[in-house]
C-alpha cells in the first residue's frame, strides 16, 4: 500500500485541508498540539473506521458533519476512502461512506467498509467495527502515547499478533482444526459402524422383492391389453357418438336457421320496394322543383363586376362629398343674406358707416352664382349617389340569388348521389335475396338428410353404455395391479437406496478412518514443525535487524538487545539480563522504534497475505539525542521500497525526508503547507 492523498473536512482543528504525499518519505513538522497526529489518525479512521475512539474526539467542535478522504494505491489499483461523521444533539455517529476502486464507487456501511479493507490489505483479523486493527498497530502505526506499549504487551498476546502479521497464523490455526478433525473423524467413523452392520440382511430382502414386482408385471400387461382394446373400441364408438352430435347440432341449427333465412329475404324484399318509392320521389323533385329553379337562377346576369364592399366604399365618399357641398351651399346662403341685409339697411354692422350698395350688389350676385354652383354639383353628386346605391340593391339580389341557386345545386348533387346509391343497394338486395334463397334450398334440403339423427344416437349410446362398464372393470383391476406394483417398486426402491447408502457409508468410512490416520500421524506433525521452522528463521533475522539498529541508535557495548522465542524483547548489560523498566527514557524509546522498525521490515519481505509496504511514525524520536536524531537517517535508508511517513517536532529529521509539511494553528485552526 502507497499512500496517494489526505483530505480532512471539519476534523479535530482542521476546517478543510488537502495533503500529498510522495513515494517515499514524508515529514510533518511542528509544534506540539499544531494537529500533526490527527493526520495520522484520520488515516487510521479512513481504513477502519473509529474502533474505540468516538466520533466526538474527531469531529471538529461546534460543526454537524465532517469527513475524511483516503487515496492509497495498492498492486497497481487506485482506492478511494470516504467515511463520514454526522452530529446528532450530543452525540457523533459514524454513517454511510464509500470507496472507489480505479473510479468505481461502491456505497457501503461502516462495517462494511472495513470488511473491504480488511480484505484488500489481506489483514487476518475480524471486522468488528468496535475494535482497532492490531495489526496496522502492530506493523505499520502506533500513536505517540501507545509507542512503548509492545515493551510491556503480554508474551501469547504478541505472539498471536506476530502470527497475523507475518501471515502464518494459518499453521497454529490448521493445526488446531486438524486436532478436531480427528477426534470428529473417528466419532463419524463409529457413528457409521453401526449403521452398516445389516447390510446383508437387506440385500437377501431386496431380491424376493424383485421377484414379487415380476409376477405383478406379468399380470398388468393382460390387464393392459385388455384395456387396450377395450379403448379402441370406446374410442371408435365414441368418434361415431361425437359425428350423430355433430350432426344433430347441425339439425338444430338447421331448424333455426330456415325461419331466418324465410324472413330474411321477406325484409330484404320489402326494403328494396321502399328504395325504390324513395328514388322514384327524388327523380319527381328534381324535375318539377329543383332543376326548373336552378334554370331560372342561371339567367340572371350580374349587375356590375364591383363587390359590395367597394360600392359601401363609393357610396361612402359621396355621402361626405355631399355633406361638404350642403355645408357650403349654407355658407353662401348665410353670406348672401348679410350681403342683402348691408344693401337694404345701406350701413355697415361692423363699422357703423354709410356703405355703397352697387359695391354689395356685385359681391352679392358673386356669392349667388357660387352658391348655385355649389348647389348644382350636390345635385349631380345625389343622383350619382342614388344610382350606386340602386345598383348595390341590385348586386345584393344577386349575391342571395347565387347562394340560392348553390344550395338548390347542391341539393340537386344529393338527390342524384342518393338516387345511385339507392340504385347501388337495389342492386345488392337482390343478389342477396338470390343467394339467401339459394343457401335456404341447400338447408331444406339438408333437413331432410338428418330428419333420423336422434334415432342413430340412441342406438349408439346403449352401446357406449355397455363398453364403458367393461372398461371400468378393467380398470379397477389394473389400477389394484399398478397400486401392487408401485407399492413394491417403492419398497424396493427404499431397499436399493439403503443398500447404497449402507455401502456409501462403508466406503465413507473407510476413507474416513485413512482420513484420521494421516492427519494424526503425518499432517499434524509436519505443520508444528513447519510454523517452528518459518517462526524460528524469522525470529533469527528479526533479532539480527533489531541488534543492529539498537546498536546505531544506542551507543553503549556492554548493552545488547534480543527476543526470545515470543518475539518479548531482552536487554543485557554485561551479560546480565536487565528489567525494561530500569532502562532511560531515550534507550526505551529507541527499543520500541527498533523494534517496529524490525517488525516492519519482516512483514514486508515474509508475508504472502498481508501487502503493505508503508511505516507510519509518531514522535518516534522522542527523549532522542541529538547524535541519535542523525543516526535514524542511516536506519530509514534501509528501509528499501518503503514509504515513510513522520511525525515529529524535531527539526533535525528534515534533511532526510522527500516532502517536508509544516503543521501550524492558528485562532484554533490547523494548516498544513510546505
Amino acid at each position: 500500500m502507497r499512500a496517494k492523498s489526505l483530505r480532512l473536512v471539519n476534523i479535530r482543528s482542521y476546517k478543510e485541508e488537502n495533503i500529498e504525499f510522495p513515494p517515499r518519505t514524508t515529514l510533518f513538522e511542528g509544534d506540539i498540539g499544531s494537529g500533526k497526529s490527527t493526520i495520522l489518525l484520520a488515516i487510521e479512521f479512513a481504513l477502519f473506521g473509529l474502533g474505540d475512539q468516538k466520533g466526538a474526539s474527531l469531529l471538529r467542535l461546534g460543526t454537524k458533519e465532517g469527513y475524511v478522504t483516503f487515496t492509497f494505491e495498492m498492486e497497481g489499483q487506485i482506492y478511494e476512502i470516504h467515511r463520514k461523521l454526522v452530529r446528532k444533539g450530543t452525540a457523533v455517529q459514524q454513517k454511510e461512506g464509500h470507496i472507489k476502486i480505479n473510479g468505481k464507487k461502491y456505497d457501503l456501511s461502516p462495517t462494511e467498509l472495513k470488511e473491504r479493507i480488511l480484505e484488500i490489505l489481506k489483514f487476518n483479523e475480524p471486522p468488528d467495527p468496535k475494535a482497532q486493527s492490531v495489526i496496522y498497530r502492530y506493523a505499520i502505526f502506533t500513536p505517540q502515547e501507545e509507542m512503548k506499549s509492545i515493551l510491556w504487551a503480554k508474551p501469547q498476546e504478541r505472539l498471536q499478533t506476530m502470527r497475523k502479521a507475518f501471515g502464518i497464523e494459518d499453521y497454529k490455526t490448521a493445526a488446531e482444526n486438524a486436532k478436531n478433525l480427528i477426534s470428529k473423524t473417528k466419532e463419524r467413523s463409529d457413528i457409521l459402524k453401526g449403521r452398516i452392520e445389516d447390510l446383508e440382511q437387506r440385500k437377501i430382502e431386496l431380491e424376493t422383492k424383485t421377484d414379487e414386482i415380476k409376477k405383478a408385471e406379468e399380470s398388468l400387461q393382460e390387464l393392459t391389453k385388455e384395456k387396450e382394446k377395450l379403448d379402441s373400441e370406446i374410442e371408435k364408438h365414441e368418434s361415431g357418438m361425437e359425428k350423430l352430435r355433430e350432426q344433430e347440432k347441425e339439425l338444430s341449427s338447421i331448424q333455426i336457421l330456415i325461419p331466418k333465412l324465410k324472413e330474411d329475404i321477406k325484409e330484404k324484399t320489402r326494403r328494396k320496394t321502399t328504395i325504390q318509392s324513395e328514388n322514384t320521389t327524388y327523380k319527381k323533385e328534381i324535375e318539377e322543383q329543383l332543376q326548373p329553379q336552378i334554370d331560372q337562377l342561371n339567367k340572371l346576369e350580374k349587375p356590375t363586376d364591383k363587390k359590395e364592399e367597394e360600392l359601401e366604399k363609393q357610396i361612402e365618399d359621396i355621402r361626405k362629398e355631399e355633406r361638404e357641398l350642403f355645408q357650403s351651399v349654407n355658407s353662401y346662403n348665410i353670406k348672401i343674406e348679410e350681403y342683402q341685409q348691408i344693401i337694404d339697411n345701406k350701413i355697415c354692422p361692423t363699422c357703423d358707416r354709410e356703405v355703397d350698395p352697387q359695391e354689395f350688389g356685385e359681391k352679392l350676385n358673386s356669392k349667388k352664382n357660387e352658391r348655385d354652383q355649389a348647389e348644382e354639383k350636390r345635385k349631380k353628386i345625389v343622383e350619382n349617389l342614388e344610382n350606386i346605391q340602386a345598383l348595390q340593391k341590385n348586386l345584393r339580389d344577386y349575391n342571395k340569388n347565387r347562394e340560392t341557386l348553390n344550395q338548390l345545386n347542391k341539393n340537386l348533387e344529393d338527390r342524384k348521389e342518393r338516387i345511385t346509391k339507392n340504385m347501388d343497394e337495389i342492386l345488392e338486395l337482390s343478389n342477396q335475396v338470390e343467394r339467401i334463397d339459394t343457401e335456404l334450398r341447400i338447408h331444406q334440403k339438408k333437413l331432410e338428410e338428418l330428419k333420423d339423427v336422434s334415432e342413430k344416437i340412441e342406438q349408439m349410446k346403449t352401446t357406449l353404455d355397455t363398453l364403458k362398464q367393461k372398461h371400468e372393470q378393467t380398470k379397477d383391476e389394473l389400477s389394484k395391479a399398478e397400486k401392487q406394483i408401485e407399492i413394491y417398486t417403492e419398497e424396493k426402491k427404499k431397499l436399493e437406496t439403503e443398500i447404497k447408502e449402507k455401502e456409501k457409508q462403508g466406503k465413507t468410512k473407510q476413507l474416513l478412518d485413512e482420513h484420521r490416520i494421516w492427519l494424526q500421524d503425518y499432517y499434524t506433525p509436519t505443520l508444528e514443525s513447519i510454523e517452528k521452522h518459518v517462526m524460528r528463521n524469522i525470529n533469527q533475522e528479526f533479532n539480527t535487524q533489531l541488534q543492529r539498529w539498537f546498536n546505531i541508535l544506542v551507543d553503549d557495548p556492554s548493552k545488547n538487545v534480543r527476543v526470545d522465542e515470543e518475539f518479548t524483547p531482552i536487554i543485557e548489560q554485561d551479560g546480565y539480563e536487565q528489567n525494561v523498566n530500569f532502562m532511560s527514557g531515550g534507550e526505551k524509546t529507541s527499543l520500541a522504534f527498533v523494534y517496529r522498525l524490525a517488525l516492519n521490515t519482516m512483514v514486508r519481505k515474509v508475508s504472502t497475505t498481508m501487502k503493505t509496504n508503508i511505516l507510519i511514525l509518531d514522535e518516534p524520536t522522542d527523549s532522542f539525542s541529538k547524535e541519535q536524531l542523525f543516526k535514524i537517517r542511516d536506519i530509514l535508508n534501509e528501509l528499501q521500497d518503503a514509504q515513510i511517513i513522520l511525525v515529529s517536532h524535531e527539526r533535525e529529521l528534515e534533511s532526510f525526508a522527500d516532502q517536508v509539511y509544516k503543521v501550524e494553528k492558528r485562532n484554533g485552526v490547523s494548516k498544513v503547507e510546505p
